[in-house]
């Protein structure tokens, strides 16, 4: 059972994953992830596939809140880009669906493919971060081909389906580290793009029926998830004011340093 102490544990991460995403524009999946998988074992949930299902169905309904909030800041910052948005949306929300459907349809993805997935697609963002951290702002650029937007979604629906990060540790590497936006940019648009693509997955997983034995909405569990939002609400735009105050460099760091952190904790899961 979830206790007083859960929730102020489930409270902070939020606040976490809020700051996070404001400031990196990852949705703060990276956090999520890795507490929801803590709990659902607690509340003795042993069935892997299950298990698999509801992290993905809750870490995107906290990603949706702190999408939702970090993009209203970047709006208010005038640090929305609506068109780029878009055009990265239709694709993301496609690929994301089609493969939610596949997950909650058939027993394919356990647990442990759910980690491998996870933790290869962290260790490849990594290594690549790694590579171009020591590039300076200026070999970035304001704008790139509206072309780069749709296959930046694909990629971020399809690694977001499967990890439940929200897909922003793909699109934010792919649009500043490979295709050279800047940051700043990249960042505010995969945060625009994730309240379409969390929100259609989080429908799906809630609407679908399931036979683990905990109160729970489809695969949406609300005890677990409304303290996070809650914390995700306050502190979400904090995180965006931040991400004004910090260089390029400083918000690359903080991103490789999470990004390491949570690798380790989850491979330690497998071995």
């Amino acid at each position: 059972m979830i206790d007083l102490l859960d929730i102020i544990v489930l409270f902070a991460t939020g606040c976490v994953g809020g700051i996070i995403a404001g400031l990196l524009g990852v949705g703060g999946g990276v956090i999520y992830v890795f507490i929801l998988s803590f709990y659902l074992e607690k509340l003795g949930m042993t069935d892997h596939i299950d298990q698999v299902r509801f992290i993905l169905s809750n870490s995107f309904f906290a990603i949706f809140f702190a999408s939702v909030f970090g993009s209203i800041q970047q709006f208010r910052s005038k640090n929305y880009h609506l068109k780029e948005v878009l055009l990265t949306t239709v694709t993301a929300v496609l690929a994301s669906s089609t493969l939610a459907l596949l997950i909650t349809q058939r027993d394919w993805y356990t647990k442990q493919k759910f980690t491998l997935v996870f933790v290869s697609i962290l260790v490849l963002l990594i290594i690549k971060m790694l590579l171009t951290l020591r590039r300076k702002n200026s070999s970035f650029k304001d704008q790139i081909p509206d072309k780069i937007y749709p296959a930046t979604g694909l990629l971020m629906g399809i690694f977001s389906a499967l990890s439940g990060l929200g897909g922003g540790v793909v699109t934010v590497p792919v649009l500043s580290d490979i295709f050279k936006l800047k940051i700043k940019k990249a960042t505010s648009i995969s945060l625009g793009v994730m309240p379409f693509m969390s929100l259609v997955a989080v429908l799906i997983y809630s609407l679908t029926d399931t036979e683990a034995s905990v109160n729970a909405f489809g695969y949406l569990y609300p005890q677990i998830t409304l303290p996070m939002v809650a914390g995700v609400m306050i502190m979400a735009p904090l995180g965006v004011k931040l991400s004004r105050l910090f260089s390029d460099t400083f918000i690359r760091i903080l991103f490789i340093t999470i990004l390491i952190v949570v690798t380790i904790r989850m491979f330690s899961t497998i071995i």
